[in-house]
């Protein structure tokens, strides 16, 4: 199907007229895939590295846009020939790195990750990516490092925008004098969607095209200003390079990924990529900086690089249970350069000018891989390490996220956690023993928030809220006294109706478990929790939570052997675990220090083990605990509703 002028046959297709080189742009795309990358390798360096997705979005934009409008001036566009480019340009790195995906997922991934895996080759083949995501998670929870095509999301909603937007553009371009007009109301209207769902909905935000064509629209409405109101962009500009550059400085510097984003913050990176565009190849940053060779080369392999260095940083986090070292991230980044130099040279470079076979083959091949994709995720095809068992039991391990759906914010000046629910305010103080019931909070105040208080979390992990309490170690000491200074701060609140009081009571008060000094006094430490609970006892009502169980026996890392690498098994898995004795006279001592003083006692043991004995595993067969102390997110969200007493109005 072509657009003809006038005078031109339908039947005529010309190849289409590409703009000149700017070296400049393939800067910019260098620019921005490196602060993706460092975003995801080292994200507490760059948290907002994030934004260089942003710049992809408006660089797009600004090239198809570009092609698009000098073929409409000649009356030779054709969407077959631009689709077929579209195809020789994305589809043969993308083969190979989903392939790859797929191989290396079969290898070190267990039942469970591989048939989600296929979901997502599906998904990353047919470009709805950002659809399946929107549908599981946010992009920052805390279970994308475990989604190895995570990043295609921004491919997806690329390719959904190449499919509306030459459609939208054919449709309009006679409309001269309105075109300018139309478009960009419509990326007007885009914006506004994108502001109304950043708070009613952040992740459709995030992931609906909707929410973020706005983007890319900007650089085609540039496309359209260079060519219709060239006086605008004819001249290059030291001033709109610097202010660009300067904008996606700060847009960087500002953000990280607790940011409304893309909102008005994706303000900064688009508009300052639009300026640097704008400037025109010749300014003198565009032409010194993003021209120079080391970036020109980047950016000649930025896809590729996009594509290889996500898959390669999740996998190994997958192996790992954990973020892996900063050697080895450092490896992979490596590893990710020198895989896109050879996807560059040997794959995009040879079928980028091929014709209409290498279409079809390109087509084909896509179509088997997502053939294949969906015989992974109906579990037909297995990966090695086919054991369920096994995957529940590291699913269990990166099951940590408690602070998940809660707020940050200040009260009283104190940075804390929150999130609202009835007028009544709860406060819960301690380590992560008592954050670790924020998923139970989060998922009551979500069902019902009218029937729920308002819920503080301040917590500090590994330091016990007790004032005067000793130190864990050296390295907490300026830590744990500041944070104590902030409880005696809240506690004394007005606007804390109740105090929840929790802590790794077994880790701090019993000498066999001790992190204190050898000289602590434990008799000196309990004594100072009475203290603390009944000087709050008069004005607020206080509860106290009693450790949960804790022991190697609860560990999920002791109920498998062997690794990704080599072969995974099960270990004989505990139905019941016994109560260790010292903690249960700790527990009894604990129970009389509430009753003492006029504290409400929560007992989560009394939950789980409802003898002298403990569940180690739910009744689904998971595992309750993250490691030997912790209760994992999802236990808690679902099981842990002896926390319910505290916040009912």
């Amino acid at each position: 199907m072509s657009i003809p002028s006038a005078g031109t046959s339908p039947q005529q297709s010309q190849p289409l007229t590409h703009p000149g080189y700017r070296p400049d742009i393939d800067g910019l795309r260098a620019l921005g895939v490196l602060l993706v990358l460092l975003f995801h390798a080292f994200p507490r360096t760059l948290p907002g590295g994030f934004a260089g997705v942003d710049i992809f979005f408006v660089v797009s934009g600004y090239l198809i846009s570009t092609i698009i409008f000098a073929n409409l001036e000649q009356g030779s566009f054709s969407f077959v020939e631009f689709y077929s480019r579209r195809i020789r340009r994305i589809f043969p790195a993308l083969t190979v790195v989903l392939a790859t995906g797929g191989i290396l997922g079969w290898f070190v991934l267990l039942t469970d990750e591989y048939s989600r895996l296929g979901l997502h080759i599906v998904a990353g083949a047919g470009f709805v990516s950002n659809f399946v995501l929107w549908s599981e998670a946010g992009y920052f929870d805390g279970d994308a490092y475990t989604k190895p095509f995570l990043h295609l999301w921004s491919l997806g909603i690329e390719e959904q925008f190449y499919i509306v937007w030459p459609l939208l553009l054919g449709t309009v371009w006679q409309r001269k004098h309105h075109f300018l007009g139309i478009t960009v109301s419509i990326a007007a209207l885009s914006f506004l969607i994108n502001l109304y769902l950043i708070h009613s909905n952040p992740v459709a935000a995030f992931y609906a095209p909707w929410s973020r064509f706005w983007e890319l629209m900007i650089g085609g409405i540039l496309a359209y200003v260079a060519l219709h109101r060239p006086q605008y962009v004819a001249a290059s500009s030291n001033r709109r390079s610097a202010v660009g550059l300067l904008l996606i400085v700060l847009g960087v510097a500002l953000l990280n990924k607790k940011a409304a984003f893309p909102g008005w913050w994706a303000l900064l990176p688009t508009l300052g990529t639009f300026l640097v565009i704008a400037a025109g190849p010749d300014a003198w940053l565009n032409r010194k900086f993003l021209g120079s060779r080391g970036m020109i080369g980047i950016g000649l392999i930025s896809y590729p690089l996009y594509l290889w260095h996500w898959l390669l940083l999740s996998l190994a986090w997958i192996v790992e249970g954990e973020m892996p070292s900063n050697a080895t991230r450092s490896v992979l980044v490596l590893a990710s350069f020198a895989l896109s130099y050879v996807t560059y040279r040997f794959v995009e470079i040879r079928t980028r000018r091929g014709g209409k076979i290498t279409t079809i083959v390109l087509l084909a091949a896509m179509a088997g891989l997502m053939a294949i994709g969906l015989v992974t995720y109906s579990e037909l095809l297995r990966p090695r390490n086919d054991n369920r068992t096994i995957g529940l039991i590291l699913e269990a391990l990166n099951d940590r996220e408690y602070a998940a759906g809660l707020e940050k914010t200040t009260l009283g000046g104190v940075p804390v956690k929150y999130k609202r629910g009835g007028a009544r305010t709860v406060l819960f103080v301690g380590d992560s023993h008592a954050e670790q019931y924020a998923p139970r909070v989060v998922r009551l105040l979500d069902g019902d928030p009218g029937r729920y208080s308002s819920v503080v979390f301040l917590t500090s992990p590994g330091c016990a809220p007790v004032p005067g309490s000793a130190q864990v170690n050296s390295y907490h000491v300026a830590r744990c006294h500041e944070f104590r200074e902030h409880v005696a701060t809240l506690v004394r609140s007005p606007e804390i109706a109740a105090v929840v009081v929790g802590a790794a009571w077994n880790l701090y008060l019993l000498e066999s478990g001790s992190s204190y000094s050898d000289d602590l006094d434990i008799e000196l430490e309990l004594r100072r929790l009475q203290e603390f609970l009944k000087s709050m006892a008069p004005y607020k009502k206080v509860y106290l939570v009693l450790d949960n169980a804790s022991g190697q026996q609860f560990e999920p890392r002791n109920f498998f052997a062997g690794n990704r690498f080599a072969h995974l098994s099960v270990k004989s898995l505990p139905e019941w675990v016994p109560l260790a004795s010292d903690q249960e006279e700790l527990r009894t001592r604990l129970a009389k220090i509430a009753r003492d003083a006029d504290a409400i006692l929560i007992d989560p043991v009394a939950s789980l083990c409802p003898t002298r004995y403990c569940q180690a595993f739910t009744a689904a067969g998971k595992p309750a605990y993250s490691d030997f102390n912790h209760f994992r997110a999802s236990y808690v969200r679902e099981s842990a509703d002896f926390i319910d007493l505290a916040l009912e109005n």
